[in-house]
């Protein structure tokens, strides 16, 4: 007959030992935005990784301009980078 903390380490083990598994790894990262500090005179982008099959390894990406940095206020710099980073994912 099982105790308590043997219910409980084995539920614990067969639970979240899928959940936490760090062997998988992604093949993609999260689109990101660099917005230069908040400095309009600069270029602002979004960019994001991949995994090279060949090595394993995260390898970045051209990042992505596209008409972004015509835009003259923050917010809208932000608004048109975050559909970009949106439509990348």
């Amino acid at each position: 007959m099982l105790n308590f903390k043997q219910i409980v380490t084995f539920a614990y083990e067969s639970e979240y030992e899928t959940a936490y598994d760090l062997t998988i790894k992604k093949n993609f990262s999260s689109p990101k935005i660099y917005n230069a500090k908040g400095d309009l005179s600069k270029r602002w982008y979004v960019y994001f990784s991949f995994r090279n099959p060949e090595t394993g390894k995260l390898k970045r990406v051209t990042p992505f301009y596209g008409d972004a940095n015509t835009y003259k206020t923050k917010e809208d710099r932000l608004e048109v980078l975050t559909q970009y980073g949106k439509n990348a994912s």
